[in-house]
């Protein structure tokens, strides 16, 4: 089984590698701020693996200033880099995922010097970022727009360093976001144990996984679920895939341009066992396989031994995908609206500011000024520069 070591950086970054902190995996918090991280199950995340990095003189946190936030992270890397050393000193890493929401300060700034500077010391990373809800305002998206366009541009310009990357919207997320980053480790956990399994058919071993990573773009990890029941001709299984990927918390994708696909199908022993079930779910699989015909899928059959599983769990794992294009301009959009609004806004008010100051200037006199011959002293009372 892969080893991924999961860093947080800022408030969103650190809930996450809490979440998978949780599940008996290595994590690290980093942030700006004590205060965001005194909340953090030590459990989760030990109290040697929460770093605070505030630069000297300033106040925590990084007040969502993404330049606050990288000049931290870089004068932090060496004590950071020791660190995921220390961390990682009794089973070294295979993937380091590094977590940030993209929008605010400390994650939005410090995500890229702590990626490239790990990539420098050899590890191979992999990038989990989210964009901001619209109820945010419009600078944490302009901010998180920037960001994410930075480093896009920082793998083009590196073409050696491989860097896939997660990307979740947000916008998308009903309920606590708690339980919703919950439900995303959840799937890229079980996902990853999932491979430990000794296949019924075929295999996906971690060179293999290690392979699928290797391919530049966004990827994806989702699950679906299929009855039992519903299990019948070659569509059961592409119709919940797809339905799972249309709900999924991820930035929207298109399946038919990944570069790479694993699809792992964990089916009920019994159920699969039993005469002509195998045949009919490699039947599904292929209605599957047909939704990335460029993907070079991999596609694996477990045999599940839980007597209270009713139903086949599908996890389909996408890769090499093209940046959200479609997230980035509806956000540019909507961001650039608002830029109007708000420039349009600051003019109306500049010119009702100028025109009380006019009016203002009408008692900035001296009556013993005023000549006779002033037209009643209209002149002095400030006509040139508002009119009576």
């Amino acid at each position: 089984m892969l080893n991924f070591v999961h860093i947080g950086i800022g408030q969103c970054g650190n809930r996450f590698a809490e979440q998978f902190g949780s599940r008996n995996r290595t994590a690290l918090a980093i942030n700006t701020a004590r205060v965001d991280m005194s909340s953090l199950d030590s459990k989760a995340i030990s109290p040697k693996n929460q770093l605070h990095i505030a630069l000297d003189g300033l106040k925590d946190g990084a007040g969502r200033d993404p330049e606050i936030g990288c000049k931290s992270m870089e004068a932090n890397l060496d004590m950071i880099c020791e660190a995921v050393r220390r961390a990682t000193r009794e089973k070294p890493a295979d993937r380091i995922v590094l977590w940030a929401g993209l929008g605010g300060g400390t994650g939005t700034g410090g995500v890229l010097p702590l990626m490239k500077r790990l990539a420098d010391e050899g590890y191979k990373v992999v990038l989990g970022l989210t964009l901001p809800k619209k109820k945010e305002g419009w600078v944490v998206r302009m901010n998180a727009i920037k960001a994410l366009t930075n480093i896009i541009n920082e793998f083009e310009a590196n073409p050696k360093v491989i860097v896939p990357y997660i990307v979740i919207d947000n916008e998308k997320i009903m309920g606590g976001l708690d339980s919703q980053n919950g439900a995303i480790a959840y799937d890229l956990t079980r996902f990853v144990n999932a491979t430990t399994n000794v296949p019924a058919a075929s295999a996906f071993d971690d060179t293999d996984f290690s392979r699928m990573l290797n391919y530049r773009g966004m990827l994806t990890v989702v699950r679906a679920k299929v009855p039992l029941e519903a299990v019948k001709g070659g569509d059961a299984f592409a119709d919940a895939v797809k339905e799972a990927w249309s709900k999924s918390l991820y930035a929207k994708f298109s399946a038919g341009e990944a570069t790479g696909a694993a699809l792992l199908v964990i089916v009920p022993d019994k159920f699969l066992a039993a005469k002509g079930n195998k045949e009919l779910i490699e039947g599904n699989i292929e209605g599957v396989e047909a939704l990335y015909p460029h993907a070079n899928p991999y596609s694996c059959i477990y045999a599940a031994k839980n007597e209270d599983m009713n139903g086949i769990y599908i996890y389909s794992l996408l890769t090499g995908l093209p940046a959200p294009d479609e997230n980035l301009n509806e956000i540019y959009d909507d961001v650039r609206e608002r830029i109007s609004e708000d420039k349009e806004r600051r003019r109306e008010r500049k010119k009702a500011e100028r025109q009380s100051r006019a009016k203002r200037r009408l008692f900035d006199y001296d009556p013993n000024a005023i000549d006779d011959d002033d037209d009643d002293g209209l002149t002095a009372l400030g006509e040139e520069s508002y009119n009576i």
